[in-house]
């Protein structure tokens, strides 16, 4: 079970980040259901709205999972952020992993991202992003921001061609692309418009972790 859990609360801790669809100018909310294996352990609600070149995020998350009925994880995640022109300039997030707490705090000030969590803090004036699953265009780069613990993340991001499968129980066709960690390696696919419709991950036992659109 400890290994579950470590595995678990790596590849959940990237998925706090939400900005604009690529298939959408105006207010959005939707969410999808997660699975851990045939296990539905929660939900992650995403509140997205544009104005100009700027974009407001707002998201929750809230998990839990259980063996034998018997609840051994539990997780909870918020978070707002602001992006302007594809790059993050502001974000504010908390975490309860399981009892222990998170934080990051971060704002563009005199050409650079400046964040603060609670092991400390860091600049870059760079274009920072972070995990961007929702719009394939901006995942991009070679490193991408951990939204739960502020770091940012070596990744290779790779495209796997075009694939059918079932969103909102109807056979859609879709372009399916990869990111991959030291920790995790995360499949996403997107609809013709650019929409993204599922994700699925492994953690380092073979449990399936997947994302259903609602």
């Amino acid at each position: 079970m400890k290994h579950l859990r470590r595995a678990l609360l790596i590849f959940l801790s990237c998925l706090g980040s939400f900005s604009e669809p690529a298939w959408s100018e105006i207010a959005q909310s939707y969410e999808f259901k997660v699975f851990l294996g045939e296990q539905e352990i929660g939900r992650q609600r995403f509140y997205v709205s544009s104005e100009g070149e700027q974009t407001d995020v707002r998201v929750d998350a809230q998990f839990e999972v259980k063996f034998f009925y018997i609840s051994f994880y539990e997780y909870r995640h918020s978070n707002s952020e602001k992006w302007e022109r594809g790059c993050l300039r502001e974000i504010r997030s908390q975490t309860d992993d399981n009892g222990d707490a998170y934080f990051v705090n971060g704002n563009f000030e005199n050409g650079q991202l400046q964040v603060k969590t609670q092991t400390g803090s860091w600049s870059n004036d760079d274009c920072v992003k972070s995990f961007a699953y929702w719009d394939p265009e901006w995942i991009s780069g070679e490193r991408l921001l951990n939204s739960q613990t502020g770091e940012l993340l070596p990744v290779s991001i790779l495209s796997l061609g075009e694939e059918t499968i079932s969103v909102q129980g109807v056979p859609t066709q879709t372009t399916r692309r990869r990111i991959i960690t030291n920790d995790f390696t995360v499949d996403l696919w997107y609809a013709e418009d650019g929409r993204w419709v599922a994700l699925q991950s492994t953690t380092k036992i073979g449990e399936p972790l997947r994302y259903v659109l609602q």
